[in-house]
């Protein structure tokens, strides 16, 4: 028995590698593209978080040194560094892949804390209204009150990680 082998002519063998170039060249553009697109997310409101109630898990009154444990262990699940301003305050700050940063102060009691803005760098933070460059959300950013405080999207993911974690952690006591 003689097997054959069917051999692409040149035609073929051309039209294989030029299919194979332009999926590669699409492929490319997509991926850049779509860096570029997370990157250049345009800033939005920050959420406040006041007043959060403070539950623990046993149902017992806690202290303040109790609440400030829960909050710097909460704060150190996702790398979050906090440091006592005075007793019922705390400055948090992340460091993300040293490029960007943010920090909030947490004030709080044995009942409640809140979590507020307080610095950042490279998040695009600005105030509504005062951007001179047209964005994307011109339509959904003048629905805004004048002044009103916006930041890239990750920082507010990133503070709500924050607090799902010190809720965690409370609710261990």
């Amino acid at each position: 028995m003689t097997v054959t082998h069917h051999k692409p002519e040149n035609g073929e063998n051309m039209q294989t590698r030029r299919r194979m170039l332009v999926a590669s060249l699409a492929l490319a553009a997509t991926a850049i593209f779509t860096t570029t697109a997370q990157a250049a997310r345009p800033a939005v409101p920050i959420v406040p978080h006041d007043s959060i109630s403070i539950i623990s898990g046993s149902g017992k009154s806690l202290s303040l040194d109790d609440v400030r444990g829960a909050i710097t262990r909460g704060a150190a699940a996702h790398d979050w560094t906090v440091s006592e301003v005075q007793p019922g305050e705390l400055v948090a700050s992340i460091n993300v892949r040293n490029k960007h940063y943010a920090s909030v102060m947490i004030k709080y009691s044995e009942t409640m804390y809140s979590v507020t803005y307080r610095d950042s760098t490279n998040l695009e933070y600005q105030l509504s209204g005062t951007n001179s460059a047209p964005t994307r959300r011109d339509d959904f950013n003048s629905a805004l009150p004048a002044n009103t405080p916006m930041i890239h999207p990750n920082y507010n993911r990133w503070v709500d990680t924050l607090i799902r974690d010190i809720n965690l952690e409370l609710r261990r006591l």
